[in-house]
């Protein structure tokens, strides 16, 4: 009975998940440099010392945008949208923070990333990144 039960639980909770995966939107980079819906990634290498590299994933909406950025056993979640920016940090505890427009020259790991860059990825306006466009560094 018991294992009954727990096959309930975890098949409940794998199947949403499921469905939801199948249902979100396959994006692309077009030609023209316009970003479509969807998921995308990106390792970003910015120095010479073995930690100096991001990865980041990344989905873009029309309704929110949400970037997770990861750098060895740091990680944070970055999401905007109408003017809203929260940042989740996830080491050693998970907090919020509130991001207001001042903080937004900040880096980001001590970085070159910025989080203006992010923004700037989000509303469709490319800023530069290591003399090349972030969005070269992005793959789906």
């Amino acid at each position: 009975m018991r294992f009954a039960i727990l096959l309930l639980l975890i098949l409940g909770f794998k199947f949403p998940l499921a469905v939801f995966a199948q249902e979100l939107p396959k994006g692309d980079i077009s030609i023209n440099g316009e970003v479509l819906p969807g998921f995308y990634k990106a390792a970003i290498r910015y120095g010479n010392a073995p930690g100096d590299s991001l990865y980041i994933k990344w989905s873009h909406a029309v309704e929110a945008d949400t970037f997770w950025v990861h750098k060895g056993k740091h990680s944070l979640e970055y999401i905007t949208r109408y003017g809203n920016r929260t940042a989740w940090y996830n080491n050693p505890l998970r907090y919020e923070r509130r991001m207001a427009t001042h903080h937004l020259k900040e880096h980001i790991f001590n970085s070159p990333l910025k989080f203006d860059t992010l923004e700037d990825l989000a509303k469709n306006q490319y800023s530069p990144f290591s003399g090349k466009n972030l969005l070269e560094h992005f793959t789906r």
